[in-house]
């Protein structure tokens, strides 16, 4: 099994007065977000002292739910403070990339910088950046593989040209090279069932979060379907669970601590994207019916095609579902080894620091999970 600390670098002060989406910028304080990103470094490093096999990150825009518009430049920085673990992007959003030759550029320098420890991860994004971005959702998919095309073509060819429907190059030369051959190892979030068809014809590694166990055990399962249909069995390397997860020293404490943390990380997921109320980016059903089709869920079992609204699930609903692994740790252990067993995965990327968690908080969960959790999973 590979750990890896999974960060979406969230704002830790929004005011629960604040309106809904979109949150006006005067309430970002700027030394507030200053002190969260060195924050967030600082744990992101001190896991390779921890023994975790990496940090992953993602991309997120107009929302103090992720803070992070470009996770590249996270990456670069931990490049120069890290040495061994490796360093992923899940991912950068390329459908909302006018030119993808610059992530097929920085995603090469990035893994010159880090030594050849780049996991360069791809994403499709949340519906309301694409009204944000003024990207026609409608072309999301179309984008979103033509860029992946471009950009392998880009680190595998010396001189290269592209024609498709949204991109046309010709007689282009990639400098830098990714130090990687012949590319970094590539992740792609992916839950429809257009993408996880589209991830087995490229035999590609998927990540899942944001769903129930059982749920997740559907999609990873229609994954392992579809690649038996096309020849192959997929491995437990292909295969990446997300988890909010936090270690204290006892059951209670560890609800004491972080159950209020979670709260206030729903409350920042609302007003980032679930209650997008500004007059074009409420009509969430046309966005969704311009990203994923009638067949895109329908691999679910009957009793797993409701999504579920998180936020209203008590504690122990919470743990149930599988959506968040707390407790002490021998409790930690057994929610996720009974995880892991379930869905068949061998990566497993844990969201230590939830929403307003103090730092200290989240550096005593990575140290006992170093200690007494990493250990027994071994």
């Amino acid at each position: 099994m590979k750990l890896y600390n999974f960060d979406l670098l969230a704002y830790p002060k929004l005011d629960n007065n604040a309106p809904r989406t979109p949150v006006p910028s005067s309430y970002f304080d700027p030394s507030v977000g200053a002190a969260n990103y060195q924050e967030h470094i600082d744990e992101m490093a001190y896991c390779e002292k921890l023994g975790f096999d990496g940090v992953v990150f993602n991309e997120h825009h107009y929302s103090a739910y992720g803070t992070m518009p470009s996770p590249n430049l996270i990456a670069a920085a931990l490049s120069q403070r890290t040495r061994r673990m490796r360093i992923g992007v899940l991912g950068n959003i390329l459908p909302l990339r006018s030119h993808p030759v610059r992530v097929a550029e920085e995603y090469a320098m990035l893994d010159c910088l880090t030594g050849g420890r780049l996991i360069a991860g791809f994403v499709r994004g949340v519906p309301a950046e694409y009204v944000w971005y003024n990207v026609d959702p409608a072309e999301s998919r179309g984008r979103f593989e033509e860029a992946y095309e471009l950009i392998k073509t880009a680190w595998t060819q010396p001189v290269w040209s592209y024609k498709g429907k949204f991109f046309e190059f010709e007689d282009c030369a990639l400098w830098p090279r990714p130090l990687q051959q012949p590319h970094p190892p590539i992740w792609v979030a992916a839950r429809s069932a257009e993408s996880l068809e589209w991830c087995v014809s490229k035999q590609l590694p998927v990540a899942q979060v944001y769903s129930t166990t059982a749920q997740i055990e559907d999609t990873f399962g229609y994954y392992r379907t579809v690649a038996r249909k096309a020849g192959w069995e997929a491995p437990p390397e292909n295969f990446i669970l997300t988890r909010h997860i936090f270690v204290g020293e006892s059951d209670e404490e560890a609800r004491r601590i972080a159950e209020p943390a979670l709260r206030y990380f729903f409350t920042l997921s609302a007003r980032g994207f679930n209650e997008a109320v500004n007059e074009r980016a409420a009509d969430r059903e046309k966005l969704n019916a311009a990203l994923n089709s009638a067949r895109s869920f329908s691999y679910f079992r009957e009793e797993n095609r409701p999504r579920i609204d998180f936020a209203a699930l008590s504690w122990e609903e919470l743990i149930d579902t599988g959506y968040v692994i707390a407790g002490s740790p021998g409790t930690v252990v057994k929610q996720l080894r009974d995880q892991m067993d379930r869905v068949g995965a061998s990566h497993f990327m844990g969201m230590f620091h939830i929403g307003n968690l103090a730092h200290e908080e989240v550096v005593r969960s990575l140290e006992r999970f170093s200690a007494e959790v990493r250990p027994a999973l071994a």
